[in-house]
């Protein structure tokens, strides 16, 4: 009798440790798994949006470089070739006691203000030693309107920079040039020197020869239209190839 009591009471016992671990977990211990997940969650999305966001980042300075990169390129390459003349050699002699040199038609560099620079060189097939300004005047400049750089070609200016991803800010590029002169009358055959004429005479000044060195420091800055934390700046200094000659040997 008294076994048969400790045997109903011990899985009267058993049955109850076995309905409690049948309950599953409480309120407390669900909300604590509820929030670690939460967390986690909420970190993985977190890096997500920032991969994403470092992504987009990423492609805009990519676009932003080579559209930067290409255009300082033909900044560069183009510029250095001012004042290239077919016939350059009547420049340097000339034939018989009265006759002169003839002064190179494509020799000048001009800015305007510091965000537009023009120059010139031959292309053509025979020389005619005049400058064609619808072939070969060439230049660059910013435009303020549209925040574009454009190009001088065929008396047109034409837009280089794609102003769907790119801006050109007011003040993103900029020509800024370093000249030095160079005396050469020491070349001359007849002593050659400067004097300053009375006002009466037609010629002022007797102008000795020199040789100008030009050279021209590049600051390009674009802006990507769609987020302006992304910018970059390319910085270049030319030195036009074709030295610009000015005055002449006495005869």
């Amino acid at each position: 009798m008294l076994k048969d009591s400790m045997h109903i009471r011990t899985r009267g016992n058993a049955r109850f440790k076995s309905r409690r671990l049948s309950l599953g977990m409480s309120i407390i211990e669900l909300l604590i798994g509820l929030a670690i997940g939460l967390f986690i969650l909420a970190g993985a999305s977190a890096m997500f949006v920032g991969n994403v966001t470092n992504s987009r980042r990423l492609l805009l300075e990519s676009r932003i470089n080579q559209d930067l990169r290409a255009t300082m390129d033909l900044v560069i390459r183009d510029l250095r070739r001012g004042g290239y003349w077919g016939n350059s050699l009547d420049g340097t002699l000339a034939t018989g006691s009265l006759s002169t040199t003839v002064q190179n038609p494509y020799s000048a560099v001009t800015r305007t203000g510091s965000t537009q620079i023009e120059y010139a060189y031959t292309r053509d097939g025979t020389e005619n030693n005049a400058l064609d300004a619808g072939t070969e005047q060439f230049g660059f400049k910013l435009n303020t309107t549209n925040h574009a750089i454009q190009m001088n070609i065929g008396g047109e200016w034409q837009t280089l920079t794609n102003t769907d991803i790119l801006m050109i800010p007011n003040d993103g590029f900029t020509v800024t040039p370093t000249e030095t002169a160079i005396d050469i009358r020491a070349a001359c055959a007849k002593t050659c020197t400067d004097t300053v004429l009375p006002p009466s005479v037609p010629t002022s000044t007797q102008n000795c020869p020199r040789i100008q060195l030009r050279t021209y420091n590049i600051v390009l800055t674009g802006t990507s239209k769609t987020d302006a934390a992304v910018s970059r700046t390319l910085r270049s200094q030319i030195r036009v190839r074709n030295d610009a000659l000015s005055g002449s040997c006495p005869a």
